[in-house]
């Protein structure tokens, strides 16, 4: 091989090289935000309510209609810590089934929550989907908290289509959801 097929083999080479890292330096694809927003209602059963020193530990099954960027229905578990100065402390996770701007599927919905005397916090995550809601991630807060009591809530809570566990409700809250959702591209 002479001297200029080679300098041609070496450019075409370093060319293509070239073109490569080019691409691989590209950013790639972002999940664009998505803003989420809706109410739920839901239906609390107690399974559990114990003293441990001081606190009251109560652990609860719930299920909860959801209405907006969310549409259906989530079955969980929720353990809130009752403290002696009258601050709640809780976490709760559950599987969530239904639409997610328009996707079906399920995903794991998790949520923590922190009441004190100037008012209450809740912090909810989504992740982990399938089918349509496979790479769905999302955060928010949940605001406007309403305690309806024992009971099945009579406004946003469909006692046929959306049930509680077991009849009744122990307790029931309404709640207004706002935050970001993103789906993995």
């Amino acid at each position: 091989m002479n001297k200029p097929n080679i300098k041609q083999q070496l450019r075409r080479g370093f060319f293509a090289l070239a073109i490569i890292g080019a691409l691989l330096t590209l950013p790639k694809a972002q999940a664009q935000p998505i803003p989420a927003s809706g109410s739920t209602t839901d239906c609390e059963h107690v399974i559990s309510a114990r003293t441990s020193g001081p606190n009251t530990i109560i652990t609860s099954s719930i299920t909860v209609c959801f209405h907006g960027t969310f549409e259906g229905t989530w079955v969980g578990t929720e353990r809130d810590v009752i403290h002696p100065n009258g601050t709640l402390t809780g976490q709760a996770s559950g599987v969530f089934s239904g639409t997610v701007n328009g996707r079906s599927g399920t995903c794991v919905n998790s949520l923590e929550v922190s009441i004190t005397p100037n008012g209450d916090v809740t912090h909810w995550v989504v992740d982990r989907g399938t089918g349509g809601l496979a790479g769905l991630s999302g955060q928010g807060t949940f605001q406007n908290d309403i305690e309806h009591g024992p009971g099945c809530p009579v406004s946003g809570f469909d006692c046929t289509d959306c049930p509680p566990a077991t009849g009744t409700c122990d307790d029931s809250f309404t709640l207004d959801y706002i935050g970001q959702i993103d789906f993995a591209p």
